[in-house]
């Protein structure tokens, strides 16, 4: 098994990368100015929305996307000064799968994963004796006389990451790789890339708009928006304290609390709520979704919690709750309860007061 311990400097290095395209006559930046820098052995996952420049940001990687500005540096070489064949001999050490596989239609599952070791001097046993090990790493040694049609999506993908091993590279490129699967699917091929990133010591760029990709099996993520990286980190610390809306935007979806909120918010009953009533959202972080937060409003300050939407995720190692309820009381009573869940580490919303004074009074005591 490979020694994370080695992982101590970054296997790719981004320095003021920019790459600038001419759109009706005007240049679009697609990539601005970004930085990024990602470790050996790391998951690295890379998110944002369709047009974000994540595609074109991996693609100068391998200096398949040349740079308009800034310096690549792949495995302490900067890509840039190679020449022609240097250049060809890096890119063989950064493999990628695609989202629609690409496989060779007329060529069998065996010939499509021995393929890219055609032009290397090695004998035809010893060149399909590799590709049958490559197969078997991906779970599909029965399968070698196939034909891609013949095929699952989840199979020939197995294939695409089994073609992409064959030159023994230290980084695979994931662009979107998952997004044409079903979900049970799409867990199998995540768990498979991690396996070969704890087995093979790979350096894995993922590349997606899911944030269960994210969550699944990357360490570290980066969130794109309009060719710049808006925010970067530690998977559990970025989406559990989201400092970017787009980020929260990304994390509220992924708990299905975006729906939740756009359905009671819709629900008439909750249109016109009493004085002594407000529609909280609250959102707990760490140790203070195993606490009885909501039990200690009743017991400390006799209020009432109609508990309307609920869910925690695992992020990392960090747990994060989320809450939407109807808090029922007294005024000083519900500020002294929001007070309690403020003091706790939970961050309220208030969304919704059934008085314009309650909302003046609560302002104070809702993050």
């Amino acid at each position: 098994m490979f020694n994370m311990a080695e992982s101590t400097h970054p296997i790719i290095n981004l320095q003021n990368v920019s790459v600038t395209f001419q759109s009706n006559g005007k240049p679009l930046n697609a990539v601005d100015k970004v930085d990024l820098q990602i470790n050996r052995g790391d998951i690295y996952g890379i998110i944002g929305y369709s047009g974000a420049g994540k595609s074109t940001l991996v693609r100068t990687i391998n200096l398949l996307q040349q740079p308009t500005a800034g310096t690549v540096t792949v495995s302490n070489q900067n890509l840039q000064a190679l020449s022609e064949s240097k250049l060809r001999a890096a890119r063989k050490k950064i493999g990628m799968i695609f989202q629609h596989f690409n496989l060779l239609n007329s060529r069998t599952v065996l010939n499509n994963v021995e393929y890219p070791l055609l032009s290397q001097p090695i004998h035809k046993p010893q060149r399909q004796a590799k590709a049958k090990k490559l197969l078997e790493l991906v779970g599909l040694q029965d399968f070698e006389y196939a034909y891609p049609d013949q095929l699952s999506g989840g199979q020939k993908q197995r294939v695409a990451i089994a073609r992409a091993l064959a030159n023994d590279p230290d980084i695979l490129i994931s662009d979107e790789a998952t997004s044409a699967l079903d979900p049970k699917t799409t867990n199998d091929i995540l768990k498979l890339l991690k396996d070969l990133n704890e087995t093979l010591g790979l350096t894995i760029v993922l590349i997606t708009h899911e944030m269960q990709v994210i969550k699944s099996v990357c360490r570290h993520v980066a969130v794109m928006d309009q060719g710049k990286i808006i925010e970067r980190g530690d998977v559990a610390e970025v989406f559990s304290n989201p400092q970017q809306p787009l980020t929260q935007n990304f994390v509220d979806s992924s708990a299905n609390v975006t729906e939740a909120l756009a359905q009671i918010k819709a629900d008439p009953g909750l249109q016109n709520l009493a004085k002594n009533e407000r529609l909280l959202f609250l959102k707990f972080r760490g140790q203070a979704t195993k606490q009885s937060l909501i039990s200690d409003l009743t017991e400390l300050y006799h209020l009432k919690a109609n508990i309307l939407f609920a869910n925690i995720e695992k992020i990392g190692t960090a747990s994060i709750g989320y809450l939407i309820i109807v808090l029922t009381g007294e005024t000083r009573q519900l500020a002294n309860g929001i007070n309690l869940l403020n003091r706790n580490g939970v961050r309220v919303q208030l969304i919704a007061s059934g008085k314009k004074e309650g909302v003046e009074n609560d302002q104070a005591t809702v993050s």
